[in-house]
């Protein structure tokens, strides 16, 4: 929902199809909008849709975000019409840090939510990890959910270059 600060973007939590929440970029729905983790494609292959629902403990592990609006040069094949969004998760440029998350809503929802990150450690290497439980009762009769995420991230630092490995 941050990128609801950023001209030319909107953010829902609602969703514009069964996929959870949306964004859209320049009037283009995230069918037509590049979303990347780390520098990767995430968008469905066959018709560019989002599944943000299944990452709802990334929160915990993203450093920044970052968003061009509009056409841009790429040698992959994204569907960047409106735009792309890029989300850098922590690694060896992060601080340390632990957090923990606890959240309640209504029809049960539960959440807990816990987060690593080692910064930069001897020998050039650096950890991230997080993972999540969520449930909920659902609105309306035999609507409930249960899920967890999980995320690991190992960097390794090679001179100018940077090795990384991650887990989703």
């Amino acid at each position: 929902m941050i990128l609801n600060a950023t001209p030319g973007v909107y953010a829902s939590m609602a969703g514009s199809d069964d996929t959870g929440p949306s964004i859209s970029i320049r009037g283009f729905k995230q069918r037509n909008v590049s979303v990347m983790l780390d520098g990767i494609p995430v968008n469905d292959m066959e018709d560019g849709r989002v599944f943000w629902n299944n990452w709802f403990g990334l929160d915990l592990v993203t450093q920044t975000m970052q968003v061009q609006r509009g056409l841009g040069a790429s040698k992959l094949a994204l569907p960047a019409i409106g735009g792309t969004v890029n989300i850098v998760t922590k690694g060896i440029d992060a601080k340390k840090q632990t957090s923990i998350k606890q959240e309640y809503g209504s029809t049960g929802f539960l959440r807990t939510t816990i987060g690593h990150t080692s910064g930069r450690l001897a020998g050039g290497w650096g950890f991230t990890v997080a993972g999540s439980y969520k449930t909920d009762n659902g609105f309306i009769d035999k609507t409930s959910s249960e899920a967890v995420f999980y995320y690991v991230r190992a960097q390794k630092e090679l001179g100018n270059h940077v090795l990384s490995l991650s887990a989703m």
